[in-house]
């Protein structure tokens, strides 16, 4: 009989151990698909898919990081028109069904680089996302990227691309807590 030592927390791989914080962060599950991703000191990206069979309304100031000292919700959207001019501001943005987006989150970030943690709340619900290593993020991404938004049948998608759930949904704590 072979013993096998006990691993310890230092011999295992950053991408096994719970990450405390991160610069990457995701939802899924079989409505919507959201990820955060801080692109540059204090400027988070959100891009979301929508898998629901019904409109939803997303407010900015329900998307909210956990920072090292505080929790900041974010004030604004800021769409890229592409055209090379300034991006247009919005408070609010509907989620149409079987839809993608991208938006940058305007806010009091602290030129953060991670954040402790990401939650959005839509409707009456809240989804914690959770914190990913770059590479299970870019691993996600990448499959996000080959859902069909057409497709008659999204749990052909799921099993196709091998995606699982992620994070955690709840219902929201009162009713006028953004």
């Amino acid at each position: 009989m072979v013993q096998i030592p006990t691993e310890t927390s230092s011999s295992v791989p950053s991408e096994t151990r719970p990450l405390n914080k991160s610069a990457y962060f995701a939802f899924v599950d079989r409505d919507y698909i959201f990820t955060v991703e801080i692109v540059k000191p204090g400027v988070p990206l959100l891009n979301f898919v929508s898998m629901a069979e019904q409109d939803a309304r997303l407010q900015a100031k329900s998307i909210r990081f956990t920072l090292e000292n505080r929790k900041a919700a974010a004030k604004a959207f800021a769409i890229e028109t592409g055209g090379g001019s300034h991006a247009i501001t919005a408070l609010v943005l509907t989620i149409h069904p079987r839809s993608s987006f991208g938006v940058r989150l305007n806010g009091e970030f602290d030129n953060a680089r991670e954040f402790l943690g990401a939650a959005i709340r839509i409707g009456n619900e809240e989804l914690k996302l959770a914190p990913l290593s770059n590479f299970d993020f870019e691993i996600l991404v990448s499959k996000v990227n080959h859902i069909n938004l057409g497709s008659p049948d999204f749990s052909e998608d799921w099993q196709v691309l091998k995606l699982r759930q992620m994070g955690e949904r709840s219902p929201a704590r009162g009713q006028n807590n953004p």
